[in-house]
């Protein structure tokens, strides 16, 4: 896809029924109305939750958060990438998690993206854009 025809720029609520059906994409079906509810985090100085747009509409999103912990210096950590499946292999994945290393701008020397094992083509595609991978994990739903 040519720059000409990507644009990058931050979230805003008016992206709420796009966002729901990328959620579903990224495996997280969500409502127009639960995304709208949601967007509420688009007032924390410590996220950015950027979307890219194509001739066609959004086609993907990022969103970044500032991981505070007790046990690690703070860093940038990916809440969700996910790129239309019409678009991947375009260079918008790409593209948007260049964009995302706006933590630099937090003093922030590292970004964390957790990617689902059954997720395959992300697995090649974080290497192929010069990311290493430095640990597998598992996720145990605690239910409150």
């Amino acid at each position: 896809m040519s720059d000409a025809c990507l644009r990058l720029r931050p979230a805003a609520p008016a992206d709420a029924d796009a966002l729901a059906r990328l959620c579903g994409e990224l495996g997280y079906p969500s409502t127009s109305g639960q995304v709208q509810d949601r967007l509420r985090l688009l007032d924390d100085p410590e996220r950015t939750l950027l979307v890219a747009e194509t001739g066609g509409g959004l086609a993907g999103f990022i969103d970044v958060h500032v991981q505070r912990v007790v046990e690690a210096d703070p860093y940038a950590e990916g809440g969700g990438l996910v790129v239309m499946a019409g678009h991947r292999g375009e260079g918008l994945g790409a593209a948007l998690l260049a964009a995302a290393e706006w933590g630099r701008r937090h003093d922030l020397t590292l970004m964390w993206i957790r990617a689902n094992l059954a997720r395959k083509g992300v697995h090649d595609f974080y290497p192929a854009v010069g990311r290493r991978r430095v640990k597998d994990q598992r996720v145990y739903e605690y239910p409150l």
